[in-house]
């Protein structure tokens, strides 16, 4: 199989230690002076920058800011230390999403500990940190997510007990055991002679393309997936498809499937309700919009599985 390139939120810097989840929570590997926090507001990580380097804030252990979290998940040891995510949680009635930001963001201001640091839209700044940061940033925003959505038993509606330092959760009146949700999608190349296909959904950002993708539905395999989205969104069937790469998204719990695909066909028939806009480029033109000279497009972002299935191919590597 092919090498998994490096992406965003793929390093594995991180040793998940599922056996340290279910020690009690007092254990010293956990709760030492040294354990790193970072903290979430919104799904945002509070970050810093260092030498013009976006970096995570890791606070210590009695820093006020973990006095104003409602949950905690453990995601494992980073260089030899436990390392905690945090979600602060809204602590005034009835205060608008910007009157708390605004509050946690004036406080962090006038810490001179946290100088120059803020809450990050990961999704805005996709590489303003490192590989290894984005990692535990992903991780911790994911599993945060989870545990905020899932605070209630879908077999029985009662409220659900966290376990396991936030990766379960358990109804103690049914027995019902819950578990982080994944959600897998596939994002595929799609190829025909010397060219390739990309395409622009009503909820991307301005002039922004990429490749083709959508969730895989029961009782699929990626490969079945891939067939179905290709031939709802733009009316082409596709063949000889090939597993290419893969990346966890955090937006809010994918797990991005990189396909390449071919077709014998270029006529289009674009579902409105699915796309804007698709269009065939060929090697030379992809390599210009990725070079940043078009002035009506925008390709996928660095650190994207899409951006990889694109200049791969423009680099003849797939």
């Amino acid at each position: 199989m092919r090498e998994i390139p490096r992406l965003i939120f793929n390093n594995e810097i991180v040793a998940r230690r599922a056996d340290l989840r279910k020690v009690n929570q007092s254990t010293p590997v956990l709760k030492n002076k040294g354990a790193l926090n970072i903290i979430f507001f919104d799904g945002m990580p509070l970050v810093n920058k260092t030498n013009s380097q976006t970096r995570l804030t890791y606070l210590f252990h009695d820093h006020w800011l973990l006095t104003h979290v409602d949950l905690t998940v453990f995601i494992g040891l980073y260089k030899g230390k436990s390392i905690f995510a945090h979600n602060i949680f809204k602590d005034r009635k009835d205060s608008s999403h910007e009157d708390t930001l605004g509050y946690f963001n004036k406080r962090i201001q006038n810490d001179l500990m946290l100088n120059m640091s803020y809450f990050l839209n990961l999704r805005n700044a996709l590489t303003d940190i490192s590989d290894e940061e984005s990692a535990l940033a992903g991780t911790g925003k994911a599993l945060i997510h989870w545990n905020l959505n899932n605070k209630y038993c879908g077999k029985c509606g009662l409220a659900l007990s966290i376990k396991n330092y936030g990766w379960e959760r358990h109804c103690n009146s049914c027995n019902q055991h819950h578990f982080p949700r994944i959600d897998p999608v596939i994002i595929i190349l799609i190829i025909s002679g010397n060219k390739t296909l990309i395409g622009r959904s009503p909820h991307f950002p301005e002039k922004l393309y990429s490749c083709l993708a959508g969730f895989v539905e029961p009782g699929e395999t990626i490969e079945m997936a891939a067939k179905r989205e290709v031939q709802e969104e733009v009316g082409l069937k596709i063949y000889d498809i090939e597993y290419v790469a893969n990346q966890p998204w955090p937006f809010p719990s994918s797990l991005m499937f990189g396909l390449k695909g071919n077709t014998n066909h270029t006529l289009l028939d674009i579902d409105k309700n699915e796309l804007e806009d698709a269009v065939w480029l060929t090697r030379e033109e992809l390599k210009n919009l990725l070079k940043g000279n078009c002035n009506n497009m925008l390709p996928a972002r660095p650190g994207t599985i899409a951006r990889l299935l694109l200049e791969s191919w423009v680099r003849n590597e797939i």
